[in-house]
């Protein structure tokens, strides 16, 4: 009886309807609002860029550019070490994007196997890693001994191996059926043999993930650079745009000095045009592995 009278007392299906439909308009505006907060300045960069002298100095540039010069892209372009430091940091980013992913897969691996001796040891070691640091100074003087200085080894090592990635990495691993791993061992498979002819294949949401988020750490990453990076052959493009941002100018760009010198050009076209230059790779790298994305922002959420 108090069952029946309680359905009784429901809301009507029709209320329960506008409900919802109000909350969903409520909803699809506020992300309407969000998306705009975020895009506008993407797209007032792009148009200062690509906006005229005077256009910019008055003020009347907002999210389209108005009197359309390329002259910041073009001066951008001509200078001899763009497409250098382009080359030194997509080397860069792949070599520190490979070599994370494979270390910490094999580190996090034998961290999940159950029988490993040292698998209690090392999760404390690298516990404690997420908590204390040596700080840059001993980093420095580390890289320096051992004769990494100058090089881009010095950018790619110290990123090898994370705790905290490897322990994501390792809960992933966990959620993958144990007995698919047995079955392999059975039929004689070794471990590296599972890890990457079963693992690897099972975790590729796992790998786009991260891959990605360390494409991007290493792409817009500029004070490891600073710190260890002498040789102007060697530096990647962020120290480009750095010298560009701080100190406005940069090596074989004395024609773009000339023109804002004389009111043909202003400072922020080429500033703008190198902020466009730098993140147009990533963006266009971003929507073919977006689809993992869904499923690689939960690794965390993993019980392991």
């Amino acid at each position: 009886m108090a069952l029946a009278k309680a359905q009784k007392q429901k809301m009507p299906k029709n209320k329960v309807y506008i409900g919802s439909r109000v909350f969903d308009v409520a909803l699809a505006i506020f992300m309407v609002l969000i998306c705009i907060v975020f895009i506008y300045p993407f797209l007032n960069v792009i148009a200062v860029s690509l906006s005229s002298n005077r256009m910019i100095t008055t003020g009347q540039v907002t999210f389209y550019p108005k009197e359309i010069l390329f002259d910041g892209y073009k001066l951008l372009l001509e200078g001899q070490n763009i497409f250098r430091a382009y080359g030194n940091t997509v080397i860069i980013a792949i070599a520190t994007t490979v070599i994370s992913l494979s270390m910490t897969s094999l580190l996090a691996y034998v961290m999940m196997i159950p029988d490993f001796v040292l698998k209690k040891p090392l999760a404390v070691f690298m516990l404690i890693t997420m908590f204390f640091s040596g700080g840059t100074v001993p980093t420095y003087l580390l890289i320096q001994n051992l004769g990494l200085y100058d090089s881009w080894w010095a950018l790619i090592l110290p990123n090898a191996v994370t705790a905290y990635n490897t322990f994501l990495y390792r809960a992933y691993y966990k959620g993958i059926a144990q007995e698919i791993r047995e079955a392999a061992r059975i039929d004689g498979a070794g471990e590296f043999q599972i890890l990457t002819k079963i693992y690897v294949p099972l975790s590729k949401a796992l790998y786009a993930t991260f891959g990605l988020f360390s494409v991007v750490t290493v792409w817009n990453s500029y004070y490891e650079a600073l710190l260890y990076i002498n040789n102007p052959d060697k530096q990647p493009i962020q120290m480009i745009l750095r010298k560009i941002m701080f100190t406005s100018r940069i090596s074989n760009m004395d024609a773009a000095q000339t023109a804002i010198s004389n009111g043909a050009l202003n400072q922020l076209n080429v500033q703008y045009a190198c902020v466009i230059a730098t993140i147009g790779p990533i963006l266009l790298v971003y929507p073919f592995i977006q689809k993992f994305f869904e499923q690689g922002v939960q690794i965390g959420a993993v019980k392991g």
